[in-house]
């Protein structure tokens, strides 16, 4: 027993490979930063549901205290697990492309250490940072029990629920990272996969609600125990979620009743599973793809289409670069190989078939206005967000990747100037972005020929329902001018977020660090704008388009749907000229902005370049 208890005590507590990384990156200032900004955001949240519900008057009776109590905790319980799935990308991003840049998984397979204590050590030394973010947030929660309304369990489950889905979360990236999947290119696959999933399996679980194809009338589906968020809303008993009582699904088998029946006990169990066949393959098969040996896919005919063996000649035709060789090598050079090139013109032919498939099924009486609306939306804020995390991450590494692999020392002996390079790289990035930034601008010129071809012929499909004030409101599904209106919104707000991504790269040593601060800055600006201009919508009808506008995510939604907007429904008239302004507007504030940024870079490149240069 003495040998299994010193074999289990060097495998986890005193594995080296943890206790390297617990130790070397508990000092990293990055790493503070963003337990900072977490607990920052937690604290915000609750003083935000505080001062909106009332609780710090005064004067409320118990009863009000315990219900804001409740709706509180909701709020930051829904908080704590959105911000675990897109931090636990960051610290796991470490065990893909840290490891793999550096081959330290080829320099850990030479040490006596074990499989299953390489793959553990590197899984738990990240997990670990999580793991404290969320031991952080608990004095937030013993706050809020004060106040009651909150049962223990429910405390525990959130906490539960952000734990699994860390641990799912990081058994993908130590595979990712077994399988030597490649560097920063898959941290951003990673990341943007982890993304996608959420927003799309929560608007399929909408769309199954709509139907009402559950199990009862107001139950779960068969997503719930699958979504981190679905499992929590089901949890805390939404008005719109309630877990199946067992009459219900009693003539079901064991199984089904629990998964349908316990959708926290699911998630934890399918998310512990999965990491445990994650983790026992990568033990398994570390040493084995170490050294060398390329697995069945490279081996295929497929994955040599996919150019993803590395050895033989390759051979290119010579091309004419344009006047910039810089704006020609970012727009032409990039994603040019085939499964960066499938990888675009699927997210088109996607995009476009989901949209156009969405206009048959409204055609035919199939959807709802609410279906409809919901859907394009969905479909539309899932590709800018997309967009926007494409075009940080190239703007974020398009200095610092140039910085790594010595590539901006050769640039820096051309005749190209600061200023050259810096305007040509954004030229050249926007010209990438062009054929993506298209999908959704097309989507919304469907919906408005779809909207005028239907008002000459009489269609009752291109005409909306609103109220206000119980006034009924029929308006038209689409305006003309929507597509316009669309592109003077969401394109200058892409070329700022390049700009902001190539300072950021400059500034920075790495491209994972030009990512982080990109992200974090843009993402804070963007959810502080668009939730004031959102709520300014209502009172100030000029000054809230304008504010929504100068935000992406809410002009978009203000341009597709501006029977969201009061102002919009009293006077349709002025709010179509409204938009129009602040589309102009946007465009010179985006504009002044974007010029500022590149002059101030041109100024200070040569500095920044050679004071990284020095501290390297």
């Amino acid at each position: 027993m003495s040998a299994f208890y010193e074999w289990l005590y060097y495998l986890v507590p005193a594995n080296p490979l943890l206790v390297r990384i617990v130790q070397g990156a508990s000092r990293r200032r990055g790493h503070l930063f963003v337990r900072m900004g977490y607990l920052g955001t937690l604290i915000a949240v609750v003083l935000f549901g505080l001062l909106t519900a009332g609780s710090l008057s005064g004067t409320q009776s118990l009863t009000a205290l315990a219900k804001a109590g409740g709706q509180i905790f909701s709020i930051i319980s829904y908080a704590q697990i959105l911000l675990i799935c897109l931090i636990a990308p960051v610290f796991m991003a470490g065990a893909i492309a840290a490891e793999q840049s550096g081959k330290t998984y080829n320099i850990l397979l030479t040490t006596p250490l074990s499989n299953l204590q390489i793959v553990l050590g590197s899984l738990l030394g990240r997990l670990y940072f999580v793991l404290a973010l969320l031991a952080s947030g608990l004095p937030l929660f013993a706050v809020l029990l004060i106040f009651g309304g909150v049962p223990i369990r429910a405390v525990f489950v959130s906490f539960g629920i952000a734990g699994f889905s860390a641990l799912m979360v990081g058994s993908v990236a130590i595979t990712l990272a077994v399988l030597r999947a490649g560097g920063r290119k898959a941290v951003f696959l990673f990341v943007i996969s982890i993304i996608g999933y959420l927003l799309v399996c929560y608007a399929i679980d909408a769309y199954i609600l709509r139907g009402r194809w559950t199990v009862g009338v107001d139950g779960i589906t068969v997503l719930t125990p699958l979504h981190p968020m679905l499992v929590l809303e089901a949890t805390l008993g939404a008005a719109r979620y309630r877990v199946p009582p067992p009459e219900l699904i009693a003539h079901h088998s064991a199984w089904i009743r629990f998964y349908l029946g316990y959708p926290f006990a699911a998630f934890a169990c399918l998310t512990s599973l999965a990491s445990f066949v994650l983790v026992l393959w990568s033990a398994l098969r570390i040493r084995q793809l170490g050294q060398g040996e390329p697995g069945w896919f490279r081996r295929s005919v497929m994955g040599r289409w996919l150019r993803l063996e590395t050895g033989g000649e390759r051979r290119r035709k010579p091309r004419d670069v344009w006047a910039n060789p810089i704006a020609w090598r970012e727009a032409s050079t990039r994603g040019n190989r085939a499964a960066a090139l499938l990888g675009r013109w699927g997210f088109i032919v996607i995009g476009l078939g989901a949209a156009a498939g969405a206009i048959i099924l409204r055609h035919k009486g199939m959807l709802t206005d609410y279906d409809f609306r919901t859907t394009i939306l969905t479909l539309l804020l899932t590709e800018l967000v997309v967009i926007l995390l494409i075009a940080i991450y190239m703007s974020a590494g398009s200095v610092s990747r140039e910085r790594e692999d010595g590539t901006l020392d050769l640039l820096l002996t051309t005749p190209i100037t600061p200023r050259l390079y810096l305007w040509g790289k954004l030229r050249g990035l926007i010209s990438f972005l062009a054929m993506l930034l298209s999908v959704p601008v097309l989507t919304v010129t469907m919906l408005a020929i779809y909207t005028f071809i239907g008002q000459r012929l009489h269609w009752q499909q291109v005409e909306v329902t609103r109220y206000r004030n119980t006034i009924q409101v029929r308006g038209s599904l689409m305006f003309p001018e929507a597509p316009l209106l669309l592109a003077m919104v969401i394109v200058p707000a892409i070329a700022t977020c390049v700009v902001w991504g190539m300072r950021c790269s400059i500034t920075s040593k790495g491209v994972l660090g030009a990512v982080t601060k990109s992200v974090g800055l843009i993402g804070a600006l963007m959810a502080v704008g668009g939730f004031c201009g959102w709520t300014a919508a209502d009172s100030i009808p000029v000054v809230g388009a304008l504010m929504n506008a100068l935000s992406p995510t809410t002009g978009l939604v203000m341009v597709v749907d501006p029977w969201s907007l009061a102002s919009f429904i009293d006077n349709p008239g002025v709010g179509r000229i409204s938009l129009l302004f602040a589309g102009l507007i946007a465009v010179a504030v985006h504009s002044i902005v974007v010029y500022s940024l590149l002059t101030t870079m041109v100024g200070t490149f040569d500095k920044s370049v050679r004071e990284l240069a020095g501290a390297a």
